[in-house]
């Protein structure tokens, strides 16, 4: 297990060519224009409604589409660099490499089992938005827009999960090879 809050990605999965840093960089430039909407966004409408006992109608609706933005590309982004919360306190008592490196195959397994399940119902969610429609009640913005946000972060969340199934399960193997070279991943 890794001691530190460094990230443990050793690839992309979609290369390390034009794609997969546009891609990053997309994910990054998303992030941080969403932080600097939500913050601001709300701060502004905090001052209207205590210092000048005004409301902002309908603030809510623009900020909340900046915030699922927000935070579904920032849940790709730590399924990319394998920083997402995890629960690993089996592998803290395991000391055999082997199986520490198994319990980790399969922890990534069921991590992109699950994150491709969700997408799949994020998928129907975009789909059905897309179909009824539906908009906010204020500056009738359409729903498929934050609905778009849950659908892609889980798609790429699904990506990057299984590029981390392939990265264990590479250690995995080098484990039953006994290869002390490709163990240095194993349990972190």
């Amino acid at each position: 297990m890794a001691s530190d809050c460094t990230p443990r990605r050793r690839g992309n999965p979609f290369g390390n060519g034009m794609l997969g840093h546009a891609l990053l960089g997309l994910q990054k430039g998303i992030m941080i224009v969403c932080s600097i909407v939500v913050a601001v966004g709300i701060s502004i409408a905090a001052v209207l409604r205590y210092v000048f006992r005004t409301d902002l109608y309908g603030s809510e609706e623009i900020i909340v589409i900046f915030a699922y933005w927000l935070y579904f590309a920032g849940g790709a982004f730590g399924a990319y660099e394998r920083s997402h919360i995890t629960a690993d306190v089996v592998s803290v008592y395991v000391k055999n490499p082997r199986l520490k490196a198994a319990l980790a195959c399969f922890s990534s397994l069921c991590t992109f089992g699950l994150s491709t399940l969700f997408a799949w119902w994020g998928w129907h969610m975009f789909a059905w938005g897309l179909e009824k429609g539906g908009a906010t009640p204020v500056w009738r913005i359409p729903l498929v827009i934050p609905q778009s946000a849950i659908f892609f972060g889980l798609v790429l969340m699904s990506v990057y999960f299984a590029g981390n199934v392939l990265e264990d399960g590479k250690v995995l193997a080098a484990a039953w090879r006994k290869d002390p070279e490709h163990l240095r991943g194993a349990g972190e």
